[in-house]
């Protein structure tokens, strides 16, 4: 027998395990027997018993088609056998002789051209089949010559020349059947071998095992090449926002604080007037407290929803107190006015009340006294009256003067807040950015590191491989001598065939 070269024995220990030791097995086997096999209802069992009952037979039978020495294939003759069948055969045809026959011819009129289907089917399927050749039989014919001792009839159901074949390819295997198996085994171990070669070249350049780090790899490009413009874009957005509700939340409570304390001088009595501007100073006070921590609560958002670590401060000015000063006012002319029309008001007032006690002589002194006294009192309140309406008005001014101050400085210390808290996150923005395109900097190093080392890998096992499939074709090149399929192995069915009835 031609035995494995060095080379080739290696290739199949790499790529096929248990090659070597199938092709041993094959080496050592002795193969003696007829496996008989074949499709439903083509009448196998009825064959065998027929190929028993022949005068000087000695057929025996195996179950194992790798321990057969002959294998024979049943089929029908009312149609040819597919492919599929074919392929269910494949490993019996390129190991064994087979004896494929064909029952049934006197049902079916038209066997010959099932005949010929069959063997081209055969020889398009299988073309390393080592030995084949076809029988059209009737077991049916067989059966009867034999009962009615007829040997015309007996001789036309061909089955003598089936049992000639096997006899004469029982005797062939004896010589070649071990060697015949043998190199069915190598041819079959080193298909497989080069099937795993194929498969795993074409894994390798199908770029299967590195699609995920080319699809990282430009995970990583797209993010480095969006980075910044982004977070800029959405950084000067949010700001703007906030300078827009925070500048619009402190204008609109301090136009709350003016009309609260509108109707609170409105309603206040002189002692109540004294109080109002320490009441005026912490409620500004307020104002701007609730001003600043909406602003820092905003500025907290802008820097979560940038991803960025606080960076502002918390607002110092939460206790700090607030100077508005005291409502100066100075008396003036219109407050002398002011008094002497009160005083001649009064006067006139406590006249008209005593005009009718001038009728009586007699109270003439008291008439006098009394429009004194009621003149002076009437006086008195209408010229306190006339005072509290000026405080009054006086305080609605200074208010509206103090609590516009407060909010136009509030308004610029909010500013100027927002304008640093801009300063200060765009500089952080452009730090996470040069860091971030720092660390994607380094993924995209080790992804180009790993990708040329599979593409080493890959050149190499591509290298690999094509050393591997040279091997093997070069130690199948020792066993190129079995003797391929012919179709000419057909046996001759140009004679009549009588017709069952």
């Amino acid at each position: 027998m031609t035995p494995l070269s060095e080379d080739m024995k290696s290739v199949l220990r790499r790529w096929n395990s248990g090659a070597l030791d199938e092709i041993e097995r094959a080496r050592v086997s002795r193969p003696a027997g007829v496996h008989l096999t074949g499709t439903a209802g083509s009448g196998k069992s009825e064959l065998r018993r027929e190929l028993s009952r022949l005068v000087g037979s000695a057929i025996e039978f195996t179950d194992s088609v790798a321990d057969a020495a002959v294998v024979m294939i049943v089929v029908d003759a009312s149609a040819p056998v597919g492919r599929v069948e074919v392929e269910q055969w494949r490993a019996a045809l390129e190991s064994t002789p087979v004896v494929f026959v064909v029952n049934k011819i006197d049902v079916h009129r038209h066997w010959r051209e099932v005949v010929s289907a069959d063997t081209d089917v055969v020889a398009e399927c299988v073309p390393r089949a080592v030995e084949c050749t076809f029988h059209p039989i009737s077991i049916r014919l067989a059966r009867m010559g034999r009962e009615s001792g007829d040997t015309a009839m007996s001789a036309e159901s061909g089955l003598e020349a089936v049992a000639d074949r096997l006899g004469a390819l029982l005797l062939q295997t004896a010589a070649l059947g071990t060697e015949r198996k043998y190199a069915a085994a190598v041819q079959d171990c080193a298909s497989g071998a080069r099937a795993s070669i194929v498969a795993r070249a074409r894994a390798v350049t199908g770029g299967s095992d590195t699609a995920e780090l080319r699809a990282r790899r430009a995970e990583l490009v797209r993010e480095r090449d969006n980075l910044g413009g982004d977070r800029r874009a959405l950084l000067h957005n949010r700001i703007q926002r906030v300078r827009v509700e925070s500048v619009h939340t402190a204008a609109e409570d301090f136009r709350a604080l003016i009309a609260e304390v509108k109707r609170t001088i409105d309603g206040a009595g002189r002692a109540e007037l004294t109080h109002l501007p320490a009441h005026v100073a912490e409620s500004a006070r307020g104002a701007r407290n609730r001003a600043d921590a909406a602003l820092t609560a905003r500025l907290r958002a802008v820097e979560t929803e940038l991803g960025l670590t606080p960076l502002q401060t918390e607002s110092r000015v939460a206790d700090a107190p607030l100077d508005i000063g005291e409502p100066s006012r100075r008396r003036g002319v219109e407050d002398v006015v002011m008094i002497v029309v009160g005083a001649s008001a009064g006067v006139g007032l406590g006249r008209l009340v005593v005009s009718p006690m001038a009728l009586v002589p007699a109270w003439a002194v008291a008439n006098t006294v009394i429009t004194l006294v009621l003149g002076g009192a009437l006086a008195w309140w209408i010229t306190r009256s006339r005072s509290l309406v000026a405080d009054r008005a006086h305080l609605r001014g200074w208010t509206q003067e103090t609590v516009a101050r407060v909010k136009s400085s509030v308004e610029q210390r909010l500013l100027s807040r927002i304008l640093d808290a801009e300063s200060m996150l765009a500089a952080a923005v452009a730090s996470a950015d040069r860091d971030a395109v720092a660390r994607i900097d380094v993924a995209l190093a080790e992804v180009d590191a790993e990708l040329r080392r599979l593409a080493d890998n890959r050149s190499a096992l591509l290298s690999a491989c094509d050393r591997d499939l040279s091997a093997l074709e070069r130690g199948l090149e020792r066993f190129r001598g079995s003797v391929p399929f012919s179709p000419e192995h057909v046996e001759p069915f140009d004679e009549p065939v009588r017709r069952s009835q």
